[in-house]
């Protein structure tokens, strides 16, 4: 713990040397899917040039390719996403006060990427300045019945200080990692952010290979955690770590790290993280002896895995094509191995005029059900799972507040979904999903009386057909954004069919 408040001391020391002269804000959050297609769409077309695959994601970049955008070669959907996109960065080049207001019949029970609201009936304040070396954002929220008990939050604020190539960042920001539109493996915004101290490249500057003249822009993001939720060890930290790059310009890269680690009872020393950093965790492997592991010497929990991204086009179609292999923890018997149980995603997207709009059509599909290779039989032969975000040590796993922090339908989990988003077009825009899903297809839960441990989904398997949607429209200083969804589940154990319906609006004002 004296690790994360000497680092915190020092950003805050950072934050207050910095001068005030107008600048934009520095990223783009996972607030926004329409933005998102529209800049990828743009990366799919080679306008914007860095990453896209890591959020928050900086607007830096982004600014500098729209300035050198060839509007007169732009077809009509390139053009219409550049409008938004470009109109977005006005937006956050301004020091705003907002006021944002959401109505639920219940409780949202996913949370994808652009979805407004976790727990229904909020109100919510945004004020953000913006200077060329410094970026603040202080957002309290109140929520009436909170499924965490938390009514009062700070979800989105930060402060962060532009230090050359790089941001330091304080706060609780909601963090995207990987391709998936519906979901992600290693960092999604299913889960409320934690407190985190982070460090991040501000430009993907392009690393130029040697004897040649080809760049590969490139960036990077690392955090430290604060897991400060109700768990069975407390004040867990989580290590992040991300590498994203371009190696040629239809391909995009993504190679993802996370550990738990220190806490209560843990030890928390540099010797320790040094120790995590270095992948030393497997007992028997690379790691601690079984009898040092047995003494609680074991310094963390790993996570790892890589995601591609590869754009071209079929018959003269855009189309794009998507992986992600993410693992979990390995154990004695991989030898050397650092990681096993790899899960993995696979999704295509591409581009379509449907109804006089543009759209951009998705399908991904997503496996989570790791059978254990130390589980019950000991050679992943078992039928039960529970292995994956999860860790015999760390036993509520890789999840804060009641949420996994990967994967919307956690682990033991199949879900295949179909997505379409139009672009915004006359300052409105479309969402649709309709999504297959096969949850803790075990049947089984590690814990089913203790809430800190397991499933925090469902405790017995549960297949849902679900079908949403999603109307923004946005009117001078306001935007208004109209969610529903229905869905039916049916379950094993002789449990009859239910069938769910849920219906929010979202209200922004700018002031």
């Amino acid at each position: 713990m004296q690790l994360f408040s000497s680092l915190k001391h020092q950003a805050f020391l950072l934050f207050a040397a910095t001068s005030f002269q107008a600048l934009a804000g520095p990223w783009v959050d996972t607030n926004d899917a329409f933005l998102r297609e529209s800049i990828e769409h743009l990366a799919d077309v080679n306008i914007v040039t860095t990453p896209t695959t890591t959020f928050p994601l900086m607007w830096r970049d982004i600014a500098r390719d729209l300035e050198q955008a060839p509007l007169n070669l732009m077809d009509e959907q390139t053009l219409t996403a550049y409008s938004y996109v470009n109109h977005q960065l006005r937006l956050a080049k301004k020091s705003t006060k907002r006021i944002e207001l959401n109505l639920a019949t219940k409780d949202a029970r996913f949370t994808s990427f652009g979805d407004k609201y976790r727990d229904k009936n909020t109100i919510q304040i945004h004020n953000s300045f913006m200077t060329d070396r410094f970026a603040f954002n202080f957002s309290p929220k109140y929520t009436s019945s909170p499924s965490d008990d938390d009514k009062v939050t700070y979800d989105g604020s930060y402060a962060a200080a532009f230090i050359g190539n790089w941001v330091v960042a304080a706060g609780m920001q909601d963090r995207w990692w990987g391709p998936g539109w519906d979901t992600s493996l290693s960092l999604s915004n299913n889960a409320r952010p934690m407190p985190a101290l982070s460090l991040s490249r501000l430009s993907a500057e392009p690393v130029t290979v040697p004897f040649t003249e080809h760049n590969i822009p490139w960036t990077v993001t690392t955090f430290m955690g604060l897991m400060n939720d109700d768990r069975i060890v407390d004040d867990t930290l989580l290590w992040g770590f991300r590498l994203n790059f371009r190696p040629a310009q239809n391909w995009e890269v993504g190679i993802s790290r996370l550990a738990q680690w220190a806490g209560d009872g843990r030890p928390s020393g540099l010797d320790t993280f040094v120790d995590v950093l270095a992948g030393r965790d497997n007992c028997g492997g690379v790691g601690p002896s079984v009898e040092e592991c047995a003494a609680g010497e074991e310094p963390g929990n790993q996570l790892a895995g890589y995601d591609i991204r590869y754009s071209t086009k079929l018959l003269d179609h855009p189309v794009a094509l998507y992986f992600t292999s993410f693992a979990e923890d390995g154990d004695s018997k991989g030898g050397l191995s650092i990681l096993g149980e790899e899960r993995y995603q696979a999704g295509i997207d591409t581009r379509a005029t449907v109804f006089g709009r543009n759209w951009r059509l998705f399908a991904e599909w997503t496996d989570t059900y790791a059978k254990c290779r130390d589980g019950v039989n000991g050679d992943g032969t078992s039928a039960i799972g529970d292995c994956y975000y999860e860790h015999h040590i760390y036993q509520t796993g890789v999840r804060y507040k009641g949420r996994a922090l990967g994967n919307l339908y956690e682990n033991d989990a199949t879900s295949i979904v179909f997505g379409a988003i139009s672009q915004v077009n006359n300052d409105l825009g479309y969402q649709f999903k309709l999504r297959w899903l096969e949850l803790n297809q075990d049947n089984n839960d590690k814990a089913p009386n203790n809430p800190l441990i397991g499933n925090t989904l469902t405790p017995i398997a549960e297949d849902i057909v679900m079908l949403s949607g999603k109307v923004q429209y946005s009117y001078q200083n306001w935007r208004f954004t109209l969610d529903a969804d229905i869905s039916q589940s049916s379950f094993e154990n002789d449990i009859d069919d239910d069938t769910n319906a849920n219906l929010s609006v979202n209200i922004e004002f700018m002031l």
